[in-house]
């Protein structure tokens, strides 16, 4: 009979044993969504709050932000069973329109989730939006003039007036000048043309004001790599 209870007993040990360990909960979720959101709002903020609702010391190893726009510092790393820590959450969304989104890798020791991963996101409005946000030069040639477009969309319900334009460099040829009133849902393709003089990296930029509160001014870069030509003078 003693056998048969320190057996009863030992397989009980090992039951518990096995059932006791630490469990990392993240509360309200793994996301958390700013919603709409302006540039005038970033950087965005909010507290997460992690909790050991396991039965054992929880160790949190690292807590790594997707990329240097968003900061995560943890008030502190080894949590008693029921005790929480908080992340100071700060995200900077950018200048791009749409949603943005990033993540945070939380790692522990949590036997059964020892990586979590926890989701941000905001959807950005602007009153203008640039489409796409650069303009691109293919296949460049010395002494070859190239073209490239952009898109620039009024999409507030007021009319915004585009003018005071420069750019660099000086000899770009741009299809506008002066100024233009964009109603609301309009749109005004830039057409941008580049005639290099020589071989390496083109690095341009336009630059534009505007009568709008939420984006005075829009910078728009461009970029296209140079071949030599067999024809004109590779300087």
């Amino acid at each position: 009979m003693k056998k048969l209870i320190l057996s009863v007993l030992s397989v009980m040990l090992i039951a518990t044993a096995a059932y006791a360990q630490p469990k990392l909960e993240i509360v309200g979720g793994n996301s958390y969504d700013w919603g709409k959101v302006t540039p005038k709002d970033s950087p965005l903020k909010t507290k997460v709050k992690l909790k050991n609702v396991g039965t054992e010391k929880l160790v949190i190893s690292n807590v790594k932000p997707s990329c240097g726009c968003t900061t995560a510092p943890l008030d502190k790393d080894q949590l008693n069973p029921g005790e929480t820590a908080t992340i100071d959450v700060t995200f900077n969304v950018g200048s791009h329109a749409g949603v943005n989104s990033k993540t945070i890798r939380i790692s522990s020791n949590d036997p059964n989730n020892s990586t979590v991963i926890f989701r941000l996101s905001a959807d950005v409005q602007k009153a203008i939006t640039v489409s796409p946000g650069y303009f691109a030069f293919n296949q460049m040639e010395v002494g070859k003039e190239e073209t490239s477009k952009v898109s620039i969309k009024n999409t507030s319900p007021k009319s915004i007036t585009i003018s005071d334009m420069t750019k660099s460099p000086s000899d770009m040829k741009l299809n506008f000048s002066g100024s233009k009133t964009l109603k609301p849902g309009e749109t005004l393709e830039l057409i941008a043309k580049v005639t290099p003089t020589a071989p390496g990296y083109l690095n341009c930029w336009v630059k534009l004001k505007t009568n709008s509160d939420e984006d005075p001014t829009l910078s728009i870069s461009g970029y296209g790599s140079v071949k030599e030509s067999p024809i004109f003078n590779n300087k």
